[in-house]
């Protein structure tokens, strides 16, 4: 199959998905990506992407040959040529897998300090540093779901902070409450304000989002309301632009000066902030 391509990952499923689960990525990226309407950079060509996908996917013999020519490792990139026949070779691909590694830890490095980085399809969460030493808390594992293509309307007391945030605890939450230093679990959907676009969310992933409060891996809007979210809330976030990606944006999917809305539910607080020494 020379023309094979990780539909999985074109679809943003997880190779267990479930038909509806399927169905209903495609009918999402199908409206993200359709021609007529989309300002989406290589639109038509994603469009073309989806429907080869659904297609692939959603016929169950054609599923199954996809999912055993992804075990034997024969499939290409979407929108790349097809790998080459060295890449067969154990010993390459795990030289060029140790390489892709440092060009993403260093992408993440300049991703947190300039603002910049994500394409045209999604916006990778910023990662929160980490300790080689200790171990992280592993975040929860969940049954991947289908966001709001645009921001849902909410009802809560509107309150804006002097750096310009404005948040919404439309769901309140009865548990912990999160404090600097916490590592907490959540789940979050972004959308550009502007349009009402949505350009990013955890809920289609198999396992919620984790990161330390106060650790600078995430962009500065979420440092400041992610403190004051109890357990089993949902808080609306309203990020001005200089408190998420700036004059820079992020890659084709956010543009410069974006200001961002974000609803963020706390899923548990993995471990709390050290106690300070007296």
């Amino acid at each position: 199959m020379p023309e094979d391509l990780d539909y999985y990952a074109i679809l943003q499923v997880n190779r267990d998905a479930t038909a509806d689960e399927i169905e209903a990525a495609h009918e999402r990226l199908s409206r993200m990506y359709d021609p007529e309407t989309s300002q989406k950079p290589r639109a038509a060509q994603r469009h073309a992407e989806v429907q080869a996908a659904f297609a692939a996917l959603n016929d169950s013999t054609k599923r199954r040959e996809v999912d055993r020519d992804l075990r034997a490792g024969d499939v290409a990139v979407a929108g790349a040529g097809r790998p080459s026949d060295f890449l067969s070779n154990r010993y390459v691909v795990a030289g060029a897998l140790t390489l892709a590694a440092g060009v993403i830890a260093i992408l993440g490095i300049i991703i947190v300090f300039s603002g910049g980085g994500g394409d045209d399809e999604l916006v990778v969460a910023p990662t929160t540093p980490a300790d080689a030493s200790t171990p992280g808390p592993t975040a929860p594992a969940q049954t991947p779901g289908v966001p709001d293509e645009s921001p849902p309307d909410v009802t809560g007391e509107e309150v804006t902070l002097d750096s310009g945030l404005v948040y919404i605890d439309f769901d309140p939450g009865t548990g912990e409450v999160a404090q600097t230093g916490d590592t907490v679990a959540v789940n979050y959907t972004g959308w550009l304000q502007d349009t009402g676009e949505l350009f990013d969310s955890s809920i289609s992933r198999d396992s919620t989002f984790s990161v330390v409060i106060g650790a600078g891996g995430v962009i500065q809007g979420w440092e400041l309301g992610l403190p004051g979210l109890a357990e089993g809330g949902t808080r609306r976030l309203i990020i001005p632009a200089e408190l998420a990606y700036g004059e820079g944006g992020s890659g084709e999917t956010i543009p410069a000066n974006a200001t961002l809305i974000f609803d963020i539910e706390l899923v548990d607080i993995l471990t709390k902030a050290p106690e300070s020494s007296p």
